[in-house]
């Protein structure tokens, strides 16, 4: 930047004071959590339907993937087509999507059409078919699905992570097996419908052009019938992260053209008095394009694309994460000059105050800009609601991000950035002078 013009710019003005949110937070006879936000940015509500959906074995996930794959075909005699006229008659949408901790429904629609998408979700929720055409037909999607998915290295590095982490820990099963996808029938997946699909321990949220009172109400009305004496299951928390502090694994992905790192590390829940320091000094690390990961080795070296940290919120534990992906020449330099810096982060260099206050201002400017919109806010609120925090638990969060001293940021970086804490993967093209294993 030219000096002189640096000179004559603005400094930035103050944060905008955010109105307080007009909500409803409620739990129906049902167990079912609702919350509704008012957001009248534009004329649309956002859905979100989380339930937490823990299982211990391969079967588990894959009888969880192919529910979440046929849940909205509609029940029997119906088909996905039907259920998707439905919803487009109001402007709405809804979809699927289930992982080792919870089945996720999402779903916008036209204001005046909420009603109609509620009423479609609860006739999904109480009366799935799983017809065995349709059973088929998404089987055969969700195999081909497995096999692009295993053919995609970020998603194969972070595969070989978890798994090099924590053994057979039901986390590490973010996609199913495809022997067990090929195995599990109909009444394997009715019942996982009937007796984990439940509403007791769920959270559903509505964000966007709704009066939250009369949202609630509407709710209670028409999924009041998705009800059951069971509830929802929780995933275990994750053990702490095996193979800490040795050389990283390296696995071969014949046909790779690059290399792919993951380094995962015990971190601080949400809840813990010093996760927003530590949240501060993993920007400072690696959470944005200033952060002296990416100054260092993308800017500097020039070892590597695009690199990253963040600290991951699991079921009952949390775990920081680095990844980037290399050419196989700079794959393990990148590595090295990784755990260098993290050495020197809670060395002999500590986060400074000039990059505290980077850091903070990029977290409070990004949490700002997705509240922002209605996706944003009803994404930003799901994880805490399912978690069981307040509806304020964001803003929560902002207040202590803004108020840390910096002496508690370093003393963060210290304490639970240590390089000797992380246990790393590199995935990539296989060494010309050692067969594959």
């Amino acid at each position: 930047m030219n000096p002189a013009t640096a000179a004559v710019l603005p400094s930035l003005a103050p944060p905008r004071p955010v109105p307080p949110l007009e909500a409803v937070d409620t739990v129906l006879p049902t167990g079912l959590r609702v919350v509704a936000a008012r957001r009248a940015t534009a004329p649309v509500v956002q859905l979100r339907l989380g339930v937490p959906f823990g299982g211990s074995t391969a079967r588990h996930a894959a009888a969880a993937e192919l529910l979440s794959c046929t849940l909205l075909a509609g029940g029997p005699g119906a088909d996905r087509a039907a259920v998707d006229d439905a919803l487009a008659a109001v402007g709405g949408s809804l979809k699927a999507v289930v992982g080792p901790e919870e089945l996720l429904v999402t779903g916008q629609v036209l204001a005046e059409g909420l009603p109609r998408l509620l009423a479609v979700l609860a006739d999904c929720l109480t009366g799935a078919g799983y017809e065995p055409a349709v059973l088929a037909a998404e089987r055969e999607r969700l195999l081909h699905r497995v096999r692009l998915t295993g053919s995609m290295p970020a998603r194969a590095a972070r595969a070989a992570l978890l798994r090099h982490c924590f053994g057979d820990h039901p986390a590490t099963r973010e996609t199913p097996a495809e022997e067990q996808v090929a195995d599990v029938g109909r009444d394997e997946v009715a019942a996982l419908h009937r007796t984990a699909l439940v509403p007791r321990g769920a959270v559903l949220l509505l964000v966007g052009d709704v009066r939250p009172d009369r949202a609630v109400a509407e709710t209670a009305r028409l999924l009041g019938g998705w009800s059951s004496p069971h509830r929802a299951v929780r995933m275990e928390p994750l053990p702490t992260p095996a193979h800490r502090g040795e050389p990283a694994l390296a696995v071969p992905s014949p046909g790779a053209r690059q290399c792919e790192a993951r380094l995962a590390a015990p971190s601080l829940v949400r809840t813990d008095p010093g996760y927003p320091a530590l949240l501060l000094a993993d920007q400072v690390f690696g959470g944005h394009f200033s952060s002296r990961l990416v100054q260092r080795l993308r800017e500097r070296e020039g070892r590597i694309y695009s690199g990253r940290s963040a600290i991951e919120q699991r079921t009952g534990s949390a775990i920081g994460t680095v990844q980037f992906a290399s050419a196989p020449q700079h794959a393990a330099a990148a590595v090295d000059g990784t755990l260098d810096e993290l050495a020197a982060l809670c060395g002999d260099r500590p986060p400074t105050d000039a990059e505290i206050a980077a850091a903070r201002g990029y977290a409070l400017g990004v949490q700002a800009l997705v509240r922002s919109t209605q996706k944003g806010l009803a994404d930003s609120l799901h994880g805490p609601l399912l978690a069981g925090l307040p509806l304020d638990w964001p803003d929560t969060v902002a207040d202590r991000v803004r108020a840390v001293p910096a002496d508690e940021v370093r003393a963060a970086a210290a304490a639970h950035l240590r390089p000797e804490a992380y246990a790393a993967v590199l995935l990539g093209p296989p060494a010309p002078d050692r067969p594959l294993p």
